[in-house]
C-alpha cells in the first residue's frame, strides 16, 4: 500500500516537473518555476520541496565505459579458464600414455623374470594395449656380479618414450 502511494506521488511529481518545464537539475531552494502559479497552496509547497527534475539523468546503472571494462575483465578470465582446461586435457593424455606404457613395461618385466633362461643382448617387439601399438626394447647386460643380469626395458608409442623399467635377475631361473 505504502509502495503504491510512493509510486503515485513520484508520478505526480514527475508530471508537474515536466509540465512546469523546470531546468534539468533544478535545486530545491530555487522556488517555483517562473510563470503561472498552481491553484492549491499545498501543490506549491510540494513543488518547492520536490527533488530536482533531472528527467532521468540520475538513473542507477552502469556507464558504457564501466560495461566495456567489465567485459574485458570477464573475457580475460574466460580465456584463462579455457587455457587451463586445454592444459588439463593435454596433461591427462600424457598421464594416460605414461600409465599404459608402464603397464606394457611391467608385463615385459614379469615375462622376463619368469622366463627359465635369458640371453644377453637386445630384443625388440611390439605389443598392442588399449587399441594402440607399443614398441618395446629389452636390453640384457652383465653386471660386476657374474651371476646377476641387468635388464633395461624401454616402451615407446607413436609420440615418443612412454615408460622405462630397470630390473635385475639371476642368470638362471631357480
Amino acid at each position: 500500500m505504502a509502495d503504491r502511494m510512493l509510486r503515485a506521488n513520484a508520478r505526480r511529481a514527475a508530471a508537474r516537473c515536466l509540465s512546469a518545464r523546470w531546468p534539468v537539475g533544478h535545486a530545491r531552494s530555487a522556488g517555483p518555476p517562473p510563470g503561472p502559479t498552481f491553484g492549491r497552496p499545498e501543490d506549491r509547497l510540494r513543488i518547492d520541496t520536490a527533488e530536482p527534475c533531472d528527467r532521468g539523468l540520475n538513473r542507477a546503472g552502469f556507464t558504457l565505459i564501466e560495461l566495456l571494462v567489465a567485459l574485458a575483465v570477464f573475457s580475460l578470465a574466460a580465456l584463462a579458464l579455457l587455457n587451463l582446461s586445454g592444459e588439463n586435457t593435454r596433461s591427462a593424455a600424457r598421464v594416460e600414455t605414461r600409465t599404459l606404457g608402464g603397464i606394457v613395461a611391467e608385463n615385459l618385466a614379469v615375462e622376463t623374470m619368469i622366463a627359465p633362461a635369458i640371453s644377453e643382448g637386445t630384443t625388440s617387439g611390439q605389443t598392442p594395449l588399449a587399441g594402440r601399438p607399443w614398441v618395446w626394447t629389452r636390453t640384457v647386460t652383465t653386471t660386476d656380479e657374474p651371476d646377476l643380469l641387468r635388464i633395461d626395458i624401454k616402451v615407446r608409442d607413436a609420440e615418443g618414450q612412454a615408460a622405462e623399467r630397470t630390473l635385475f635377475r639371476s642368470r638362471t631361473h631357480q
